[in-house]
């Protein structure tokens, strides 16, 4: 405090003697003893937390940082609650729990290591997740929009490259399916992400899905409409000049990101269709393929 300050006419040492709160304030920073190191992944929960509270700086930037923020956020306070055994429960897909971490930290990897992040080797399967996404995050909420544009290597069985917009968007995709995958293998119950984020992901797939079919181009579209919470009607070209809608294809939106995510057998998944119905399996059949294992 300075000589000068005032408060109510008091001078600082008058005003620190008579108000309790500055009184306790200062004794504590006078109090004697040594600094204490912080918990492990207290900064990175602390960021976490920080980040469904404050959006990045640029509109674009915010659009696909902030849902991935929001997934990260869950996972790591789902990952916080398993036990021991937990992370070792079965799963269909990459052996256990603990596999199945270590399976999204590497596809995380893809985009850190484009963004330069430093590898996090070395430390446990949790908190080198966390602070792997932790770090890729700041570094995207830092950037510009127009870094969004450039193309990155996707997460996929099958090499796919597209702008970091879309690999963000994926991210979020992966980060909320694992976490579903994770709540279903230790019988908890599942999430479907916020609508907006359903919405998103829906249409990332829908991007990605003409390159998916199978067989000659032809010169058509295929109106995909998904109902409920995050849907919409989109009308999905399969060819550089289609020169009519072959196919109208309805389904529930967050079943339809199951499907992306390959977690509906294509076989089985229930949908509507008008049109052409050979096309419209093709379809079903190439989204389940898009997902990220």
């Amino acid at each position: 405090m300075t000589d000068s300050y005032l408060y109510n006419g008091q001078g600082s040492q008058d005003h620190v003697a008579s108000c309790p709160d500055c009184s306790a304030a200062i004794a504590l920073l006078d109090a004697p003893g040594e600094a204490v190191s912080p918990p492990p992944g207290l900064r990175e929960e602390m960021l976490a937390r920080a980040r469904l509270r404050r959006s990045p700086a640029e509109t674009a930037v915010a659009a696909v940082a902030v849902p991935y923020a929001q997934q990260v956020a869950l996972m790591d306070e789902l990952l916080g609650e398993l036990s021991v055994a937990q992370w070792e429960a079965p799963l269909a897909k990459h052996g256990t729990v603990r596999g199945m971490v270590e399976h999204l930290a590497a596809n995380d990897a893809r985009v850190a290591g484009f963004m330069g992040v430093p590898a996090t080797a070395g430390l446990p399967v949790h908190r080198r997740w966390r602070e792997q996404a932790g770090s890729l995050l700041e570094r995207v909420s830092g950037s510009t929009g127009v870094l969004l544009g450039v193309e990155v290597e996707l997460a996929g069985t099958s090499p796919a490259r597209g702008p970091l917009r879309h690999a963000m968007v994926q991210r979020t995709f992966e980060t909320w399916t694992h976490a579903d995958d994770i709540r279903t293998a230790t019988a908890r119950s599942t999430a479907p992400p916020a609508d907006e984020h359903v919405r998103m992901i829906a249409e990332f797939g829908l991007a990605m899905l003409p390159r998916a079919v199978k067989g000659p181009r032809r010169d058509v579209a295929a109106t995909v409409v998904l109902t409920g919470p995050g849907g919409g009607t989109w009308t999905v070209p399969l060819s550089p000049t289609p020169d009519r809608v072959a196919v109208l294809v309805s389904a529930d939106a967050v079943h339809f990101c199951k499907l992306l995510a390959g977690r509906w057998p294509p076989g089985s998944f229930p949908y509507a269709a008008e049109g052409d119905p050979a096309l419209a399996r093709e379809l079903i059949r190439a989204a389940s393929t898009l997902g990220c294992d």
